[in-house]
């Protein structure tokens, strides 16, 4: 079953009160939220750096890998979007009309 970005977010909701996380709202400045996020993508990178692509699980379990550091990114950017009232759906719906509206390699920039 998939389960849409709004599942998914109340789904963290209840996950971090539960483990202690989180108990209202806005609990962390934007500034120390975006760190937390940008320290997700950080650890996806050093995972690469690592094994690449390769599937790795910890000896207590955690998986430990680039994918499950994915994972982490979307788990804490769907948090930030319910602690700062952001509709992901809606925003991504809104960019992507105007993405598609941009003339082929805009801007000239090597990939």
């Amino acid at each position: 079953m998939t389960k849409s970005l709004a599942q998914m977010q109340a789904e963290i909701l209840a996950v971090n009160i539960e483990k202690g996380w989180r108990k209202g709202p806005s609990e962390v400045s934007f500034g120390e939220a975006m760190a937390l996020l940008h320290s997700e993508v950080s650890e996806a990178l050093e995972a690469w750096r690592e094994i690449g692509m390769a599937e790795r699980t910890r000896a207590d379990g955690k998986p430990d890998d680039v994918g499950s550091e994915f994972a982490d990114v979307l788990i804490r950017l769907l948090d930030d979007c319910d602690m700062f009232g952001v509709d992901l759906a809606a925003e991504y719906e809104r960019k992507i009309k105007f993405n598609r509206s941009r003339p082929y390699r805009h801007g000239g920039k090597a990939i």
